[in-house]
């Protein structure tokens, strides 16, 4: 074979066996082809033991590849309960909180059944003033009534006493003129007897026209009638000074009739926000109830302990 006919040289050892064997082929004549050489089988058996001493290598590592993964998952089963375990603790952890919430809840009612008890005593005690507001109320609008009816009394008793007077005024004044024409009558009646006698002289002095008599009760008519008139006056003047006073009452009484209002509404309104409270309490108070007389005893389980930890761990 030239230079360029040559073979390459095996890249492995296990295919470099079966150089011998490619050479015979390739040098070999057709005769030569019918039967094999026997350093050519030698050299198969050879390759055949190296390859069945490869595998029992291959199968000795298969064998620490297997037992390597037994080792993984001794670890992760370790790893695995550690985590089961730090569960068990924070489980743990929340049952004692729970078990303390739950120690709490009787000092809880206990703290909601006094709120109950104080909120009803200011509930009663907002009621009584209430009471005692509206009384003053009535009281104040009765008193209002009394001095609206003394105003008007004493406007009608004014009016009367004014129509009384006037009236008086009137018939005195009848009285006087009727007097006053009388005298006048009986004078010219008087003169006319004197003119028909002709007895007195003409040198006599003229008869006065009034005496003294009627002079002094003239003055004495006209100071009863100043006195009448300021009698009047100051009974009309105490009269509209007590009005006065009346109406300046009257006005008070509003004011406080109004200020009663106002703290009346106040007071409603406190009262119907302690009342909102109250249902709220013990609507708050019937669900602790319930949930006390539902709820079971909490048994709590067994603290996890360094026996069980030392167990598993030589697992």
């Amino acid at each position: 074979m030239s230079s360029e006919d040559e073979l390459l040289s095996a890249p492995t050892e296990t295919l470099a066996v079966f150089d011998p064997f490619v050479q015979w082929m390739l040098s070999a004549s057709l005769h030569e082809l019918t039967s094999l050489p026997e350093d050519i089988f030698s050299n198969f058996e050879v390759a055949r033991d190296e390859d069945y001493d490869d595998s029992e290598l291959n199968d000795k590592r298969l064998g620490l590849k297997e037992e390597r993964p037994n080792f993984e998952n001794a670890i992760k089963a370790r790893l695995t309960l550690a985590e089961a375990e730090g569960e068990l603790e924070a489980t743990w952890d929340q049952l004692s909180c729970a078990q303390r919430e739950w120690a709490t809840v009787d000092e809880k009612l206990l703290a909601l059944q006094s709120e109950r008890c104080e909120n009803l005593e200011h509930i009663s005690l907002l009621e009584r003033r209430i009471i005692k507001l509206l009384q003053d109320r009535d009281l104040a609008i009765a008193e209002t009534y009394t001095t609206e009816k003394q105003i008007q009394d004493a406007e009608y008793f004014k009016a009367r006493q004014q129509q009384r007077r006037q009236k008086l005024e009137e018939e005195q004044r009848k009285a006087r003129v009727a007097s006053a024409l009388r005298r006048l009558l009986l004078r010219r009646g008087s003169d006319e007897g004197v003119n028909s006698s002709g007895s007195e002289s003409l040198t006599s002095p003229p008869a006065p026209k009034y005496t003294e008599k009627d002079v002094q009760r003239l003055h004495k008519e006209l100071a009863d009638s100043k006195v009448a008139a300021a009698v009047a006056k100051a009974e009309r003047d105490e009269r509209r000074h007590a009005m006065r006073r009346a109406e300046r009452r009257c006005g008070e009484l509003k004011l406080a009739l109004a200020q009663a209002r106002a703290e009346e509404d106040d007071l409603q309104v406190s009262l119907q926000q302690l009342a909102r409270a109250r249902r709220s309490s013990v609507d708050h108070l019937q669900q602790i109830s319930l949930f006390s007389a539902s709820a079971l005893p909490l048994q709590p389980p067994p603290a996890p302990t360094a026996g069980l930890r030392t167990s598993t761990t030589t697992r």
